[in-house]
């Protein structure tokens, strides 16, 4: 089915629409190139990266452009409606008061759990539903329908890249890590290794947006003018914690590097605080992170052949002495997914064991 698709355009198609103003058509058109591109030999997959651009790549990756318009629009109607207020209306006594975005609260309730024990499948269960009720919410909430534009969208390109760096086939149809090796260097080599290492760490990283609300319109002594609005200040903007499936989309690119041979488990390694920040996920209550972080460590531990013991055995060290062997035992012993305990069992046994002469 992907042959006659290819033929009749579809790659040219979908790379317009990535870069249309509509984060629905920018969003539709990342999820069908990462299906494109899966199981697609490296030529087209090249072929992708070269007509989307390594530069919209990374935009679409890492910029906040809904989040970022809504900010704009919503500033420029507060400079319009500043124009239009009662300059001698009296002073309010919540004018000096810090602004609250009004999802905060659940902000902090998710960065106080974000990092918790396993819970009981009951408690699981009840969070579903409560974060049910809060998705209707999204429709009607124009900074929260920004932000899940955004996120869906990086969320995609995470996952395009993902795709482009697993294992290709080769001319006779089986996969071939020869290809696999080829495209992590094409990756690497298109959108900047260092980079995309970093935009990675951000990921992980709490971030900080601008906040949605009336600037303060201040009188000769510093007061708010405007009855009605609050001071807006270093301090009140937005904390946003960083969203299981993102850091799944991390993960994933990851263990397809670390699957690949010991040079690119070796460029992994070197990204120290990329793996401190991913330390302090292994409680993350989405199994499927629990399990790609079992499956990244496995890679990273493999011995390639004689010739990788040395470096296997410094990989290994490292791991441990960054405290994942104590991650991944905590895991083995007491987490609620089976899957993720035998996974987490198969990367503690690579991290123990003594690499082969």
């Amino acid at each position: 089915m992907r042959t006659p698709l290819i033929n009749a355009g579809i790659l040219d198609v979908l790379c317009e629409q990535a870069r249309s103003e509509v984060a629905g058509l920018r969003l539709n058109s990342m999820w069908a190139l990462k299906h494109l591109v899966w199981g697609a030999d490296t030529e087209l997959r090249k072929r992708a990266v070269d007509r989307l651009t390594p530069g919209l790549l990374v935009r679409l990756i890492t910029a906040d452009t809904e989040d970022e318009n809504l900010f704009r629009r919503m500033r420029s109607q507060e400079d319009s409606n500043d124009e239009d207020e009662d300059m001698d209306g009296d002073d309010c006594g919540d004018g000096n008061k810090p602004w609250t975005w009004p999802a905060m609260k659940e902000f902090e309730s998710v960065a106080a759990g974000f990092m918790r024990p396993a819970v009981p499948a009951r408690m699981l269960q009840a969070e579903k539903k409560l974060l049910a009720l809060r998705s209707r919410d999204v429709e009607l909430n124009p900074e929260r329908r920004a932000r899940n534009n955004d996120l869906a969208i990086q969320e995609q390109g995470l996952h395009l890249i993902q795709n482009l760096i697993s294992l290709p086939p080769s001319a006779e149809g089986y996969e071939t890590a020869a290809g696999q090796v080829e495209m992590v260097d094409y990756v690497f080599d298109q959108l900047g290794k260092d980079r995309l290492f970093e935009i990675m760490a951000q990921k992980l990283r709490i971030k900080v947006l601008h906040p949605f609300a009336r600037r303060s319109s201040s009188g000769p002594l510093g007061h708010s003018s405007n009855p009605r609005a609050g001071s807006v200040g270093a301090n009140d903007s937005r904390v946003l914690y960083p969203q299981a499936k993102m850091i799944g989309a991390v993960v994933g690119i990851l263990v397809h590097v670390a699957a690949s041979i010991p040079r690119h488990r070796q460029l992994v390694m070197a990204q120290t605080e990329l793996l401190k920040l991913l330390v302090n996920h292994f409680n993350n209550r989405d199994a499927e992170v629990r399990k790609q972080l079992c499956w990244m460590l496995n890679n990273l531990a493999l011995q390639e052949n004689g010739a990788d013991r040395a470096d296997c055995a410094q990989r290994t060290q490292e791991l441990r002495r960054l405290g994942f062997l104590s991650k991944l035992e905590g895991l083995e012993q007491g987490d609620g997914e089976l899957d993720v305990r035998e996974r987490a069992k198969l990367a503690a046994h690579e991290l123990k064991k003594e690499p082969l002469a």
